[in-house]
Protein backbone atom coordinates (compact mmCIF):
# COMPACT_ATOMS: atom_id res chain seq x y z
CA UNK A 1 0.00 0.00 0.00
CA UNK A 2 1.39 3.29 -0.92
CA UNK A 3 2.48 5.59 2.19
CA UNK A 4 1.29 9.41 1.38
CA UNK A 5 3.67 10.58 3.86
CA UNK A 6 6.65 9.16 1.47
CA UNK A 7 8.03 10.93 -1.00
CA UNK A 8 6.85 10.25 -4.71
CA UNK A 9 9.47 8.81 -7.28
CA UNK A 10 7.56 10.37 -10.15
CA UNK A 11 6.07 14.28 -9.91
CA UNK A 12 4.37 15.19 -12.90
CA UNK A 13 3.40 19.01 -12.63
CA UNK A 14 1.05 20.79 -14.19
CA UNK A 15 1.61 19.07 -18.21
CA UNK A 16 0.34 20.43 -20.77
CA UNK A 17 0.15 19.22 -24.75
CA UNK A 18 -1.82 21.15 -27.82
CA UNK A 19 -2.13 19.38 -31.14
CA UNK A 20 -4.08 21.29 -33.75
CA UNK A 21 -7.35 21.77 -32.60
CA UNK A 22 -7.02 19.74 -29.46
CA UNK A 23 -6.15 20.58 -26.37
CA UNK A 24 -4.67 16.98 -25.84
CA UNK A 25 -3.58 17.85 -22.13
CA UNK A 26 -4.81 20.58 -19.51
CA UNK A 27 -2.39 20.89 -16.49
CA UNK A 28 -1.88 17.82 -15.50
CA UNK A 29 -0.48 17.30 -11.99
CA UNK A 30 -0.10 13.25 -10.58
CA UNK A 31 2.42 11.80 -8.11
CA UNK A 32 3.53 8.19 -9.08
CA UNK A 33 5.13 6.07 -5.31
CA UNK A 34 7.81 3.67 -5.27
CA UNK A 35 6.41 0.03 -5.30
CA UNK A 36 3.07 0.83 -6.90
CA UNK A 37 0.69 0.17 -9.77
CA UNK A 38 -0.89 3.53 -10.86
CA UNK A 39 -3.77 2.77 -13.40
CA UNK A 40 -4.20 5.77 -15.94
CA UNK A 41 -8.08 5.28 -17.20
CA UNK A 42 -10.21 7.14 -19.37
CA UNK A 43 -12.41 7.11 -22.54
CA UNK A 44 -10.62 7.09 -26.29
CA UNK A 45 -9.35 10.98 -26.54
CA UNK A 46 -8.87 11.39 -22.98
CA UNK A 47 -4.92 11.71 -23.34
CA UNK A 48 -3.54 8.73 -21.56
CA UNK A 49 -1.67 8.18 -24.65
CA UNK A 50 -0.36 11.51 -24.88
CA UNK A 51 0.24 11.37 -21.40
CA UNK A 52 2.37 8.19 -21.77
CA UNK A 53 4.16 9.34 -24.93
CA UNK A 54 5.47 12.53 -23.41
CA UNK A 55 6.91 10.29 -20.00
CA UNK A 56 8.25 8.18 -23.01
CA UNK A 57 9.94 10.97 -24.31
CA UNK A 58 8.49 10.25 -27.66
CA UNK A 59 6.73 13.72 -28.33
CA UNK A 60 7.33 16.85 -26.38
CA UNK A 61 4.88 18.79 -23.63
CA UNK A 62 4.04 22.19 -23.98
CA UNK A 63 4.66 23.30 -20.27
CA UNK A 64 4.87 21.99 -16.85
CA UNK A 65 7.29 20.15 -15.24
CA UNK A 66 8.36 16.21 -14.93
CA UNK A 67 10.66 15.03 -12.20
CA UNK A 68 12.26 11.69 -10.96
CA UNK A 69 13.94 11.53 -7.59
CA UNK A 70 13.98 15.26 -7.25
CA UNK A 71 15.25 15.60 -10.24
CA UNK A 72 13.53 17.50 -13.48
CA UNK A 73 13.71 15.83 -16.95
CA UNK A 74 13.82 16.98 -20.12
CA UNK A 75 13.08 13.90 -21.64
CA UNK A 76 13.30 14.98 -25.61
CA UNK A 77 13.72 11.57 -26.95
CA UNK A 78 13.08 8.11 -25.80
CA UNK A 79 16.81 7.31 -25.04
CA UNK A 80 16.70 10.32 -22.90
CA UNK A 81 13.78 8.61 -20.87
CA UNK A 82 14.97 5.17 -21.04
CA UNK A 83 18.35 6.72 -19.43
CA UNK A 84 16.37 8.58 -16.67
CA UNK A 85 15.17 5.58 -15.70
CA UNK A 86 11.30 5.31 -17.51
CA UNK A 87 10.44 2.72 -19.79
CA UNK A 88 7.62 2.59 -21.82
CA UNK A 89 6.15 -0.87 -23.17
CA UNK A 90 4.04 0.07 -26.35
CA UNK A 91 0.37 -1.91 -26.96
CA UNK A 92 2.21 -2.81 -30.59
CA UNK A 93 5.28 -4.81 -29.18
CA UNK A 94 8.47 -3.81 -30.95
CA UNK A 95 10.49 -7.10 -30.60
CA UNK A 96 12.20 -8.53 -33.80
CA UNK A 97 10.89 -12.08 -34.48
CA UNK A 98 14.28 -13.41 -36.43
CA UNK A 99 16.24 -12.83 -33.18
CA UNK A 100 16.31 -15.11 -30.00
CA UNK A 101 14.85 -13.89 -27.06
CA UNK A 102 18.03 -13.47 -25.37
CA UNK A 103 19.20 -11.08 -28.26
CA UNK A 104 15.87 -9.17 -28.27
CA UNK A 105 16.27 -8.66 -24.34
CA UNK A 106 19.81 -6.98 -24.78
CA UNK A 107 19.49 -5.81 -28.49
CA UNK A 108 21.69 -2.37 -28.55
CA UNK A 109 23.95 -3.72 -25.46
CA UNK A 110 25.05 -7.26 -26.21
CA UNK A 111 28.02 -8.19 -24.42
CA UNK A 112 31.60 -8.48 -25.97
CA UNK A 113 34.10 -10.74 -25.77
CA UNK A 114 36.91 -9.26 -27.18
CA UNK A 115 35.26 -8.38 -30.54
CA UNK A 116 32.68 -10.78 -30.65
CA UNK A 117 29.81 -11.45 -28.80
CA UNK A 118 29.49 -13.02 -25.87
CA UNK A 119 26.82 -15.38 -26.29
CA UNK A 120 26.96 -17.47 -23.77
CA UNK A 121 26.91 -14.60 -20.91
CA UNK A 122 24.11 -13.20 -22.53
CA UNK A 123 22.39 -16.08 -22.38
CA UNK A 124 23.02 -16.70 -18.59
CA UNK A 125 22.24 -13.11 -18.09
CA UNK A 126 18.92 -13.73 -20.06
CA UNK A 127 18.13 -17.21 -18.05
CA UNK A 128 19.11 -15.62 -15.01
CA UNK A 129 16.46 -12.66 -15.70
CA UNK A 130 14.36 -15.32 -16.92
CA UNK A 131 14.21 -17.12 -13.62
CA UNK A 132 13.45 -14.23 -11.62
CA UNK A 133 10.50 -13.67 -13.10
CA UNK A 134 9.42 -17.57 -13.26
CA UNK A 135 8.96 -17.49 -17.40
CA UNK A 136 9.97 -21.19 -18.92
CA UNK A 137 11.17 -19.99 -21.88
CA UNK A 138 14.66 -20.64 -23.38
CA UNK A 139 16.94 -17.72 -23.76
CA UNK A 140 17.68 -18.94 -27.25
CA UNK A 141 14.33 -19.58 -29.03
CA UNK A 142 13.35 -17.37 -31.47
CA UNK A 143 11.10 -14.84 -30.33
CA UNK A 144 8.82 -15.60 -33.81
CA UNK A 145 7.99 -18.63 -31.94
CA UNK A 146 6.96 -17.31 -28.79
CA UNK A 147 2.82 -16.73 -28.09
CA UNK A 148 1.63 -13.59 -27.94
CA UNK A 149 1.65 -13.48 -24.17
CA UNK A 150 4.94 -14.90 -24.02
CA UNK A 151 6.21 -12.12 -26.35
CA UNK A 152 4.37 -9.73 -23.96
CA UNK A 153 6.17 -10.83 -20.89
CA UNK A 154 9.30 -10.71 -22.52
CA UNK A 155 8.87 -7.07 -23.91
CA UNK A 156 8.19 -6.23 -20.63
CA UNK A 157 11.35 -7.98 -19.33
CA UNK A 158 13.52 -6.35 -21.37
CA UNK A 159 12.72 -2.87 -20.75
CA UNK A 160 13.32 -3.72 -16.77
CA UNK A 161 16.44 -5.67 -17.86
CA UNK A 162 18.42 -2.14 -17.38
CA UNK A 163 18.80 -2.06 -13.50
CA UNK A 164 18.21 2.02 -12.91
CA UNK A 165 14.51 1.54 -14.37
CA UNK A 166 12.22 2.72 -12.12
CA UNK A 167 9.57 3.98 -13.77
CA UNK A 168 7.11 1.17 -16.08
CA UNK A 169 5.19 2.49 -18.47
CA UNK A 170 2.37 -0.33 -19.68
CA UNK A 171 0.11 0.71 -22.43
CA UNK A 172 -2.77 -1.65 -23.00
CA UNK A 173 -0.70 -4.85 -21.75
CA UNK A 174 -3.82 -7.02 -21.76
CA UNK A 175 -5.34 -6.25 -25.19
CA UNK A 176 -4.39 -9.54 -26.99
CA UNK A 177 -4.30 -11.66 -23.70
CA UNK A 178 -6.89 -14.51 -22.66
CA UNK A 179 -7.56 -14.65 -19.07
CA UNK A 180 -5.20 -17.20 -17.54
CA UNK A 181 -2.37 -15.05 -19.47
CA UNK A 182 -3.61 -12.05 -17.56
CA UNK A 183 -3.84 -14.04 -14.26
CA UNK A 184 0.12 -15.08 -15.31
CA UNK A 185 1.04 -11.15 -16.39
CA UNK A 186 -0.48 -9.50 -13.18
CA UNK A 187 1.54 -12.07 -11.20
CA UNK A 188 4.77 -10.70 -12.74
CA UNK A 189 3.75 -6.86 -12.57
CA UNK A 190 3.02 -7.42 -8.98
CA UNK A 191 6.93 -9.19 -8.57
CA UNK A 192 8.43 -6.56 -10.38
CA UNK A 193 6.28 -3.94 -8.17
CA UNK A 194 8.05 -5.80 -4.75
CA UNK A 195 11.09 -4.74 -5.90
CA UNK A 196 10.54 -1.44 -5.79
CA UNK A 197 9.50 -0.17 -9.47
CA UNK A 198 6.61 1.69 -9.89
CA UNK A 199 4.51 0.89 -12.65
CA UNK A 200 1.84 2.84 -14.32
CA UNK A 201 -1.04 0.71 -16.37
CA UNK A 202 -2.81 2.05 -19.04
CA UNK A 203 -6.38 0.33 -19.90
CA UNK A 204 -9.59 0.14 -21.30
CA UNK A 205 -10.62 -2.92 -19.15
CA UNK A 206 -11.84 -1.15 -15.68
CA UNK A 207 -12.29 -4.44 -13.90
CA UNK A 208 -8.30 -5.54 -14.52
CA UNK A 209 -7.48 -2.06 -13.49
CA UNK A 210 -9.46 -2.14 -10.40
CA UNK A 211 -8.04 -5.47 -9.46
CA UNK A 212 -3.84 -4.38 -10.66
CA UNK A 213 -3.74 -1.19 -9.18
CA UNK A 214 -3.00 0.51 -5.48
CA UNK A 215 -4.09 3.68 -7.06
CA UNK A 216 -6.26 5.06 -9.96
CA UNK A 217 -6.15 8.01 -12.00
CA UNK A 218 -9.12 8.91 -14.52
CA UNK A 219 -8.47 11.42 -16.83
CA UNK A 220 -11.51 13.12 -18.57
CA UNK A 221 -10.83 15.24 -22.40
CA UNK A 222 -7.29 16.35 -21.64
CA UNK A 223 -7.75 17.09 -17.39
CA UNK A 224 -7.41 14.90 -14.47
CA UNK A 225 -10.60 14.15 -13.08
CA UNK A 226 -9.92 12.04 -9.76
CA UNK A 227 -6.87 10.03 -8.14
CA UNK A 228 -7.66 8.10 -5.59
CA UNK A 229 -7.16 4.38 -3.85
CA UNK A 230 -8.76 1.80 -5.02
CA UNK A 231 -10.52 1.02 -2.13
CA UNK A 232 -12.58 4.18 -2.54
CA UNK A 233 -13.46 3.68 -6.65
CA UNK A 234 -15.62 1.22 -7.38
CA UNK A 235 -16.35 0.27 -11.39
CA UNK A 236 -19.70 2.11 -10.92
CA UNK A 237 -18.00 4.94 -9.70
CA UNK A 238 -15.25 5.10 -12.01
CA UNK A 239 -17.51 4.42 -15.30
CA UNK A 240 -19.43 7.88 -13.31
CA UNK A 241 -16.49 9.78 -13.31
CA UNK A 242 -14.66 8.75 -17.15
CA UNK A 243 -18.31 9.53 -18.45
CA UNK A 244 -20.11 11.89 -16.39
CA UNK A 245 -23.19 9.85 -15.59
CA UNK A 246 -24.20 7.05 -13.09
CA UNK A 247 -25.77 4.00 -14.64
CA UNK A 248 -27.46 1.41 -13.53
CA UNK A 249 -25.19 -2.06 -14.16
CA UNK A 250 -27.96 -4.25 -14.29
CA UNK A 251 -30.42 -2.47 -16.22
CA UNK A 252 -29.57 -3.93 -19.46
CA UNK A 253 -32.86 -3.98 -22.37
CA UNK A 254 -32.85 -6.32 -24.94
CA UNK A 255 -35.16 -6.34 -27.20
CA UNK A 256 -36.13 -8.95 -30.08
CA UNK A 257 -35.56 -7.65 -33.47
CA UNK A 258 -37.77 -7.65 -36.14
CA UNK A 259 -38.03 -11.30 -37.53
CA UNK A 260 -39.51 -10.38 -40.54
CA UNK A 261 -36.33 -8.98 -42.25
CA UNK A 262 -33.99 -10.79 -44.74
CA UNK A 263 -30.65 -12.20 -43.43
CA UNK A 264 -27.64 -10.68 -45.29
CA UNK A 265 -25.35 -12.50 -43.66
CA UNK A 266 -25.27 -15.42 -40.66
CA UNK A 267 -22.88 -16.14 -38.74
CA UNK A 268 -22.64 -19.69 -37.11
CA UNK A 269 -20.23 -20.63 -34.23
CA UNK A 270 -17.26 -18.33 -35.84
CA UNK A 271 -14.06 -18.54 -34.18
CA UNK A 272 -10.25 -17.92 -35.23
CA UNK A 273 -7.24 -19.71 -33.70
CA UNK A 274 -6.64 -16.75 -31.60
CA UNK A 275 -10.20 -16.38 -30.56
CA UNK A 276 -11.88 -19.99 -29.19
CA UNK A 277 -15.29 -18.56 -28.15
CA UNK A 278 -17.66 -18.90 -31.08
CA UNK A 279 -19.64 -16.01 -32.19
CA UNK A 280 -23.09 -16.58 -33.95
CA UNK A 281 -24.92 -14.03 -35.34
CA UNK A 282 -27.56 -12.83 -37.87
CA UNK A 283 -26.99 -9.46 -40.20
CA UNK A 284 -30.30 -8.14 -41.77
CA UNK A 285 -30.16 -6.78 -45.14
CA UNK A 286 -30.80 -3.42 -44.65
CA UNK A 287 -29.23 -2.01 -41.43
CA UNK A 288 -26.35 -0.94 -39.33
CA UNK A 289 -25.27 -3.39 -37.29
CA UNK A 290 -22.76 -2.08 -34.64
CA UNK A 291 -19.76 -3.98 -33.71
CA UNK A 292 -18.71 -2.43 -30.32
CA UNK A 293 -15.72 -3.23 -28.26
CA UNK A 294 -12.64 -1.78 -26.97
CA UNK A 295 -8.75 -2.68 -27.80
CA UNK A 296 -8.56 -6.57 -28.05
CA UNK A 297 -12.01 -7.11 -28.31
CA UNK A 298 -11.64 -8.77 -31.41
CA UNK A 299 -13.63 -6.58 -33.58
CA UNK A 300 -11.11 -5.96 -36.27
CA UNK A 301 -10.29 -9.86 -36.33
CA UNK A 302 -13.74 -10.73 -36.89
CA UNK A 303 -13.93 -8.06 -39.75
CA UNK A 304 -10.44 -9.03 -41.25
CA UNK A 305 -11.89 -12.40 -41.29
CA UNK A 306 -15.03 -11.49 -43.20
CA UNK A 307 -13.08 -10.21 -45.68
CA UNK A 308 -10.66 -12.97 -45.82
CA UNK A 309 -7.97 -11.78 -44.64
CA UNK A 310 -8.01 -14.13 -41.65
CA UNK A 311 -9.04 -17.50 -41.26
CA UNK A 312 -12.45 -17.79 -39.23
CA UNK A 313 -13.94 -21.18 -38.08
CA UNK A 314 -17.30 -21.73 -38.73
CA UNK A 315 -20.32 -21.61 -41.18
CA UNK A 316 -20.82 -18.27 -42.95
CA UNK A 317 -24.27 -17.84 -44.97
CA UNK A 318 -24.57 -15.11 -47.70
CA UNK A 319 -28.57 -14.47 -48.04
CA UNK A 320 -28.92 -17.92 -46.79
CA UNK A 321 -26.13 -19.40 -48.85
CA UNK A 322 -23.04 -21.58 -47.59
CA UNK A 323 -19.70 -19.63 -48.25
CA UNK A 324 -16.20 -20.12 -47.75
CA UNK A 325 -14.60 -16.50 -47.86
CA UNK A 326 -10.76 -17.52 -47.44
CA UNK A 327 -9.15 -14.56 -49.48
CA UNK A 328 -10.44 -10.87 -50.13
CA UNK A 329 -10.91 -11.55 -53.78
CA UNK A 330 -13.26 -14.29 -53.02
CA UNK A 331 -15.04 -11.52 -50.26
CA UNK A 332 -15.35 -8.81 -53.37
CA UNK A 333 -16.54 -11.57 -55.51
CA UNK A 334 -19.43 -12.13 -53.23
CA UNK A 335 -20.25 -9.02 -52.94
CA UNK A 336 -18.74 -7.71 -49.98
CA UNK A 337 -16.60 -4.47 -49.65
CA UNK A 338 -14.11 -3.71 -46.37
CA UNK A 339 -12.82 -0.41 -45.40
CA UNK A 340 -9.67 -0.95 -42.98
CA UNK A 341 -9.22 0.30 -39.51
CA UNK A 342 -5.93 2.45 -41.07
CA UNK A 343 -6.77 4.22 -44.41
CA UNK A 344 -3.11 3.98 -45.04
CA UNK A 345 -3.56 0.32 -46.06
CA UNK A 346 -6.13 1.06 -48.39
CA UNK A 347 -5.33 3.76 -50.36
CA UNK A 348 -2.32 4.19 -52.62
CA UNK A 349 -1.37 7.98 -51.53
CA UNK A 350 0.82 8.73 -55.18
CA UNK A 351 -2.02 8.06 -57.36
CA UNK A 352 -5.26 10.87 -58.07
CA UNK A 353 -8.51 10.88 -56.78
CA UNK A 354 -10.31 8.67 -59.42
CA UNK A 355 -7.70 6.22 -60.00
CA UNK A 356 -7.88 5.70 -56.21
CA UNK A 357 -12.03 5.70 -56.53
CA UNK A 358 -11.95 3.24 -59.50
CA UNK A 359 -9.09 0.96 -58.25
CA UNK A 360 -11.95 -1.50 -57.07
CA UNK A 361 -14.08 -1.49 -60.62
CA UNK A 362 -11.15 -1.58 -63.18
CA UNK A 363 -12.55 -4.42 -65.02
CA UNK A 364 -15.96 -2.18 -65.33
CA UNK A 365 -13.78 0.67 -66.81
CA UNK A 366 -12.08 -1.36 -69.42
CA UNK A 367 -13.43 -2.11 -72.91
CA UNK A 368 -11.63 -4.77 -75.51
CA UNK A 369 -8.68 -4.53 -73.82
CA UNK A 370 -8.31 -1.06 -73.69
CA UNK A 371 -8.74 1.68 -70.29
CA UNK A 372 -11.60 4.08 -70.48
CA UNK A 373 -9.75 6.88 -68.73
CA UNK A 374 -12.77 9.35 -69.69
CA UNK A 375 -16.00 6.34 -67.87
CA UNK A 376 -13.10 6.61 -65.14
CA UNK A 377 -13.26 10.62 -64.58
CA UNK A 378 -17.08 10.10 -64.74
CA UNK A 379 -17.25 7.93 -61.93
CA UNK A 380 -15.10 9.18 -59.88
CA UNK A 381 -16.82 13.15 -60.80
CA UNK A 382 -20.04 11.63 -59.60
CA UNK A 383 -18.72 10.22 -56.25
CA UNK A 384 -16.61 13.35 -55.38
CA UNK A 385 -20.21 16.01 -55.97
CA UNK A 386 -22.27 13.40 -53.87
CA UNK A 387 -20.00 12.88 -50.83
CA UNK A 388 -18.91 16.31 -51.04
CA UNK A 389 -15.03 15.08 -51.06
CA UNK A 390 -12.66 18.80 -51.44
CA UNK A 391 -11.11 19.60 -53.26
CA UNK A 392 -13.05 18.86 -56.22
CA UNK A 393 -10.16 18.00 -58.01
CA UNK A 394 -10.00 14.25 -59.07
CA UNK A 395 -6.60 14.54 -60.49
CA UNK A 396 -5.20 15.66 -57.21
CA UNK A 397 -3.27 13.16 -55.55
CA UNK A 398 -4.46 11.66 -52.27
CA UNK A 399 -1.06 12.29 -50.74
CA UNK A 400 -2.53 16.33 -50.40
CA UNK A 401 -5.92 15.60 -49.21
CA UNK A 402 -6.95 16.10 -45.79
CA UNK A 403 -7.80 12.87 -43.40
CA UNK A 404 -11.48 13.16 -43.47
CA UNK A 405 -11.33 13.30 -46.90
CA UNK A 406 -9.60 10.50 -47.80
CA UNK A 407 -11.68 8.85 -45.78
CA UNK A 408 -14.40 9.84 -48.53
CA UNK A 409 -12.20 8.50 -50.90
CA UNK A 410 -12.30 5.53 -49.73
CA UNK A 411 -15.97 5.25 -49.24
CA UNK A 412 -16.48 6.41 -53.03
CA UNK A 413 -14.12 3.62 -53.89
CA UNK A 414 -16.30 0.92 -52.42
CA UNK A 415 -19.59 2.27 -53.16
CA UNK A 416 -18.73 2.50 -56.81
CA UNK A 417 -18.54 -1.67 -56.55
CA UNK A 418 -21.93 -1.57 -55.16
CA UNK A 419 -21.22 -4.17 -52.54
CA UNK A 420 -24.32 -5.66 -51.19
CA UNK A 421 -22.14 -5.96 -47.61
CA UNK A 422 -19.94 -3.01 -46.35
CA UNK A 423 -17.70 -3.66 -43.60
CA UNK A 424 -16.56 -0.23 -41.92
CA UNK A 425 -14.00 -0.40 -39.37
CA UNK A 426 -13.63 2.33 -37.52
CA UNK A 427 -14.53 4.90 -40.06
CA UNK A 428 -14.13 8.20 -38.55
CA UNK A 429 -11.41 7.37 -36.47
CA UNK A 430 -9.02 10.82 -36.48
CA UNK A 431 -11.47 12.95 -38.79
CA UNK A 432 -12.80 16.03 -38.23
CA UNK A 433 -16.89 16.70 -36.90
CA UNK A 434 -17.73 17.76 -39.92
CA UNK A 435 -16.44 14.76 -42.25
CA UNK A 436 -17.32 12.39 -39.41
CA UNK A 437 -21.25 13.89 -39.71
CA UNK A 438 -21.46 13.78 -43.75
CA UNK A 439 -19.72 10.43 -43.89
CA UNK A 440 -22.13 9.29 -40.98
CA UNK A 441 -25.11 10.80 -43.02
CA UNK A 442 -24.29 9.37 -46.59
CA UNK A 443 -23.83 5.89 -45.38
CA UNK A 444 -27.26 5.48 -43.68
CA UNK A 445 -28.64 6.96 -46.84
CA UNK A 446 -27.33 3.94 -49.05
CA UNK A 447 -28.75 1.66 -45.98
CA UNK A 448 -32.32 2.95 -46.90
CA UNK A 449 -31.48 1.74 -50.77
CA UNK A 450 -30.60 -1.79 -49.43
CA UNK A 451 -26.99 -1.59 -48.15
CA UNK A 452 -26.00 -4.17 -45.26
CA UNK A 453 -23.33 -2.32 -43.31
CA UNK A 454 -21.34 -4.07 -40.52
CA UNK A 455 -19.51 -0.49 -38.82
CA UNK A 456 -17.07 -1.39 -36.38
CA UNK A 457 -16.11 1.32 -33.53
CA UNK A 458 -14.78 1.75 -30.20
CA UNK A 459 -16.63 5.52 -29.68
CA UNK A 460 -19.66 4.60 -27.57
CA UNK A 461 -21.55 7.52 -28.69
CA UNK A 462 -20.85 7.05 -32.33
CA UNK A 463 -22.44 3.66 -31.73
CA UNK A 464 -25.66 4.56 -30.45
CA UNK A 465 -25.83 7.27 -33.48
CA UNK A 466 -25.22 5.23 -36.20
CA UNK A 467 -26.46 1.48 -35.08
CA UNK A 468 -29.51 0.19 -35.57
CA UNK A 469 -28.47 -2.93 -33.21
CA UNK A 470 -25.09 -2.70 -31.16
CA UNK A 471 -23.31 -6.08 -30.71
CA UNK A 472 -20.33 -5.38 -27.98
CA UNK A 473 -17.66 -7.63 -27.63
CA UNK A 474 -15.05 -8.20 -25.37
CA UNK A 475 -11.96 -10.98 -25.33
CA UNK A 476 -13.50 -12.76 -28.97
CA UNK A 477 -16.97 -13.33 -27.75
CA UNK A 478 -20.36 -11.32 -27.85
CA UNK A 479 -21.35 -10.28 -24.14
CA UNK A 480 -24.32 -8.53 -24.85
CA UNK A 481 -26.51 -6.80 -28.00
CA UNK A 482 -28.42 -4.02 -27.97
CA UNK A 483 -31.48 -3.53 -29.89
CA UNK A 484 -33.02 -0.05 -30.80
CA UNK A 485 -30.29 1.59 -28.70
CA UNK A 486 -31.78 5.10 -29.86
CA UNK A 487 -31.69 6.64 -26.60
CA UNK A 488 -29.47 4.30 -24.93
CA UNK A 489 -26.69 5.92 -22.30
CA UNK A 490 -23.21 5.39 -23.64
CA UNK A 491 -21.87 4.56 -20.09
CA UNK A 492 -24.23 1.13 -20.45
CA UNK A 493 -22.11 0.00 -23.70
CA UNK A 494 -18.81 1.10 -21.78
CA UNK A 495 -19.54 -0.54 -18.98
CA UNK A 496 -20.07 -4.61 -21.36
CA UNK A 497 -16.70 -3.82 -23.02
CA UNK A 498 -15.06 -3.02 -20.41
CA UNK A 499 -16.29 -6.42 -18.27
CA UNK A 500 -17.87 -4.63 -15.88
CA UNK A 501 -21.36 -5.84 -17.01
CA UNK A 502 -21.78 -9.14 -18.90
CA UNK A 503 -24.98 -8.38 -20.81
CA UNK A 504 -26.88 -12.02 -22.00
CA UNK A 505 -25.56 -13.00 -25.42
CA UNK A 506 -28.44 -12.24 -27.99
CA UNK A 507 -27.82 -12.60 -31.75
CA UNK A 508 -30.93 -11.77 -32.26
Amino acid sequence: MVNPESTPTLVIKNVSKKFPGVEALKNITLDIYSGEVHAVLGENGAGKSTLMKILGGIIPRDSGEILLENKSLRLENPRLALQAGIALVHQDLSLLPYLSVAENIFLGRWPKKGISVDWEKMNESTNQLLNRFQVKVDPRALVGTLSVAEQQLIEILKAISHSHVKILLLDEPTSALSGEEINRLFQILKEIKNEGKSIIFISHKINEAVKISNRITVLKDGEKVITDTKPNLDEQTIIYHMTGKYINLKNFHHTPPTKEKTIALSLEEIGTKFYKKKISLNIYQGEILVVFGLMGSGKTTLARGLFGFETLEGTIRLFGNPVTINHPKIAIQLGIGYIPEDRRFGLIYELPVYANITLAILKKMIRNGVLQIKKEHEVAKHYVQALRIKPPNIFREILYLSGGNQQKVLLARWLAREPKILIMDEPTRGIDVGAKFEIRNFVKGMVQKGLTVIYITSDPLEAIEMGDRIVVLRNGQIVTTFNNPLGLDKSEILAAASGVHYGRENDG
